[in-house]
């Protein structure tokens, strides 16, 4: 689960610069949601540049788009 306990929003920033999709806000409920992760791996391997090396954010329910790759930081809101 991406959520902390007492986040009630969350932005994701990636390192990609310029682009419109460089940063996400999340409610609540997308982080509470016990498929939402913070992948470091898939299929047992680090990402690839491609899938968003070193880490992207799934949620589920959540266009691509905003399933930020490449992620540089997560700031958490009370």
């Amino acid at each position: 689960m991406v959520g902390s306990a007492d986040a009630s929003e969350l932005t994701s920033n990636s390192l990609e610069q310029g682009s419109s999709y460089s940063q996400a806000t999340y409610s609540e409920d997308q982080l509470n949601d016990g498929r939402a992760l913070l992948a470091l791996r898939v299929n047992g391997a680090e990402l690839s540049l491609d899938h968003g090396y070193p880490a992207r954010v799934i949620i589920p329910a959540v266009p691509g788009v905003h399933n930020t790759k490449w992620v540089d930081s997560l700031v958490f809101r009370t």
